[in-house]
């Protein structure tokens, strides 16, 4: 009987994280299984190549190649319909249906302000005494990170769209901004994931200097899911621009590295599309569901007794 109690209480204490993962599971699926044009097969056997830090992408050596095929690999690298076309086709054949993908993401949030009655403000309004939540630096950070993002968001669709927006000065501008608002971001998501990293049943508060860097309180399940999922994707976000960039100089064809930044540009644009779900219900948990966020984001500081309803342990912290 404990044993089953036991094996209760954990699957009702993880059961947000198992659905979520059950999820993916399933669009991981779908995508590569069923709705994706790339070779898996060949992309499987150059992930395994890569560990052998071989990163041409030529999984037939060269030499066994045919003259008409070393010149077509020379000029347009290894395999080019097994990874380009879907990133390419992906812009020419399916754009059109992201915006209902948007759409129908905008239309779940909406719905569930509607389930839930609305947006939530607390109950005891006394205008009571304010309390300091978010030291300057936090207030930097956070804020820092929500404005580059906004503007990588918006210089992304560009983008993305490219062939609805057309080209011109405009379209270079917000391309090459793109980059170098990406490059800003890098460090402004290692800060948030840092100080974000709060409530780890490992760590101690030494000192009151711990919460003028670390943020306070605990985190709910779903709040945790959207912090693992901006690490994670953000990581892949992160690290797949900086290559992008490092890797783009083109006084020569790279046809040693061109199918590697296909596969990055690839990733690139897989975790822009996941990242997004999380960083909408983020803010629609804390901005729209919830009136005062913003405003105590922007101060520092929020009324006792919002704090007292939603974020009591945030209250004892301080």
């Amino acid at each position: 009987m404990e044993n089953r109690k036991e094996k209760k209480g954990f699957f009702k204490e993880y059961l947000p994280y198992i659905i979520v993962a059950g999820l993916f599971a399933l669009l991981t699926y779908w995508y590569f299984w069923l709705a994706t044009i790339a070779d898996l097969t060949y992309v499987w056997q150059y992930v395994l190549q890569m560990f052998q830090l071989k990163f041409d992408g030529q999984i037939i050596p060269y030499n066994e190649l045919t003259r008409l095929e070393q010149g077509y690999v020379s000029i347009y690298g290894p395999q080019y319909d097994a990874i380009a076309p879907e990133v390419v086709r992906a812009f020419e054949e399916r754009q059109h249906l992201l915006p209902y993908v948007f759409l129908f993401e905008f239309c779940l949030f909406a719905v569930m302000l509607l389930l839930q009655g609305g947006r939530k403000g607390p109950k005891r309004k006394e205008n009571s005494e304010m309390v300091k939540v978010h030291s300057l630096f936090q207030r930097i950070v956070l804020l820092g990170n929500i404005l580059i993002m906004i503007y990588l968001f918006i210089t992304g669709f560009s983008i993305t769209f490219g062939n609805i927006t057309g080209g011109g000065n405009l379209g270079y501008f917000l391309r090459q901004t793109h980059e170098v608002a990406g490059l800003f971001w890098i460090p402004m998501w290692l800060l948030v994931t840092v100080i974000a990293f709060k409530d780890h049943k490992h760590f101690t508060r030494p000192s009151a200097a711990w919460g003028k860097f670390f943020l306070k309180g605990l985190y709910t399940h779903g709040q945790r899911i959207n912090y693992l999922a901006f690490v994670a994707f953000g990581f892949i976000l992160c690290f797949s621009g900086f290559w992008i960039w490092f890797l783009s100089p083109g006084d020569f064809l790279h046809a040693e590295v061109i199918q590697y930044k296909r596969l990055i540009l690839f990733g690139h644009f897989m975790g822009s599309a996941v990242i997004t779900f999380f960083i909408g219900e983020t803010i629609y948990s804390y901005v729209v569901a919830i009136r005062g966020y913003l405003p105590g984001l922007i101060s520092g500081k929020y009324p006792k007794e919002y704090l007292e309803e939603f974020h009591p342990e945030v209250l004892d912290g301080v």
